[in-house]
């Protein structure tokens, strides 16, 4: 079962990207990096922080106020922005809980509506109605900005490569091998 913060409040996908670049420029606090990647406050900062790590690129201190990039973080900065679009891809199939929602994609040929996905996140961390709406946006966000899924219809379809889902790893490094949603 994953927590609240495990689950990603922050919009938009390339702006969390951006996070690691911050990071590797010298600004390891939320106030620093939410000003880098585009005046948004202490706040915003540490939701950007939270979804870095959520994808693998940051690890977080212990007192939440300073980041250091992964080993993945140390190169995903030098990717050019092809080889960073490719990185999140595979990154977002691996980590909870878009892992879990790609595969609920992959397996509804009808699509998913927002609140199907807020529903699948319900499931993977104990999320008020209205909470998991906003996070299921978020979601939904990150994988039509990178190419995994498209809205057609009021519903989300999966339009990514068909390649198997791996095993999922959660940001505390736990590994489970879900079968789908």
């Amino acid at each position: 079962m994953l927590t609240s913060v495990d689950i990603p409040q922050a919009d938009l996908l390339w702006d969390v990207a951006r996070v690691a670049e911050a990071i590797a420029r010298g600004r390891v606090t939320a106030e620093d990096i939410g000003a880098y990647i585009g005046a948004k406050g202490q706040r915003q900062g540490l939701y950007y922080m939270q979804a870095a790590r959520i994808i693998g690129l940051i690890e977080i201190g212990e007192q939440a106020e300073t980041a250091q990039l992964t080993k993945f973080g140390l190169a995903f900065v030098r990717y050019n922005r092809a080889d960073q679009r490719a990185a999140l891809r595979r990154q977002l199939f691996r980590y909870e809980p878009t892992r879990s929602v790609i595969a609920a994609l992959r397996a509804a040929p009808e699509g998913l509506t927002r609140n199907d996905v807020a529903r699948i996140l319900q499931k993977l961390a104990p999320l008020a109605d209205s909470t998991a709406q906003r996070r299921a946006a978020t979601v939904v966000a990150w994988l039509t900005e990178i190419g995994l899924a498209d809205w057609r219809d009021n519903r989300l379809f999966y339009c990514g490569p068909s390649l198997p889902v791996p095993p999922s790893v959660t940001p505390s490094g736990t590994v489970s091998f879900a079968t789908g949603a």
